[in-house]
């Protein structure tokens, strides 16, 4: 049974990140994801054993000039969101297909020790809790600005 989050305590302090460049997860919306690397192969092992809760985040070294291509642990934007694991199904070859659904964005905090070769982040969720009301429409000036950041995201 899906678990329902009503206010940003019902989340977890921490929470595992997945920096992948060129992906957005935003609240309600799903996102496919191809799972075969050994450290977020066990990122999913250990999300499906918890809260089933992942982050997807923009690696913030992706949109500078000299970016690295291969960096293992690239410094984080400031804001990922959340998605709850709403599907898998799993491989002959040992991958996983897994479905995200965006719940909740988050603030990225320091990296803890996870003890694990994936990366844990403190999260605060308080500033996005507004993500949680279902009904939110947006107003003209938001749509203006989201509709302006699309523009310039896709040139």
């Amino acid at each position: 049974m899906p678990r329902v989050y009503r206010k940003p305590s019902d989340f977890p302090a921490a929470i595992p990140v997945f920096p992948l460049g060129g992906a957005l997860l935003f609240p309600r919306a799903s996102l496919p994801l191809n799972i075969f690397e050994p450290r977020y192969l066990a990122m999913v092992d250990a999300a499906l054993a918890s809260h089933r809760l992942i982050g997807l985040i923009q690696p913030a070294s992706m949109f500078g000039p000299n970016a690295p291509l291969d960096d293992e642990r690239p410094p984080l934007s400031q804001v990922g969101c959340a998605g709850r694991i709403t599907a898998l199904q799993e491989t002959d070859d040992g991958r996983y297909l897994i479905v995200l659904t965006g719940i909740m964005r988050f603030e990225a905090g320091e990296d803890l020790a996870a003890g694990a070769p994936y990366r844990l982040v403190r999260a605060n969720w308080n500033a996005f809790a507004h993500d949680l009301v279902h009904d939110v429409a947006l107003d003209d000036s938001a749509r203006a600005r989201l509709m302006g950041a699309l523009e310039r995201y896709l040139r």
